[in-house]
């Protein structure tokens, strides 16, 4: 009998503690900040080019953001990158 009681305050207490139900009977969740996208608007403008090292011969990608439209990218993101066109809007 105690550990039908044990559980059952168990399963209450996750319920309660990691969000539970709502009241239309589905689970909330909230996406990961890995896979999260916000919606970013560019305040200037630039192209950013990334490389596959160091010796910045290979381009692997660009990121281009123009003002007040969102950034957009192709390719690969690197630590091997030029800003180029830099400028404030």
């Amino acid at each position: 009998m105690k550990a039908y009681i044990v559980a059952g305050a168990l399963a209450a207490g996750l319920l309660a503690g990691c969000g539970g139900v709502e009241g239309d009977g589905l689970e909330t969740e909230q996406p990961g900040l890995a896979t999260r996208e916000d919606r970013l608007i560019c305040t200037s403008q630039y192209i950013v080019v990334y490389y596959s090292d160091a010796t910045y011969t290979t381009e692997v990608g660009v990121e281009h953001c123009w003002c007040g439209n969102t950034p957009t990218r192709e390719g690969l993101r690197t630590p091997y990158r030029q800003v180029y066109s830099e400028e404030s809007c």
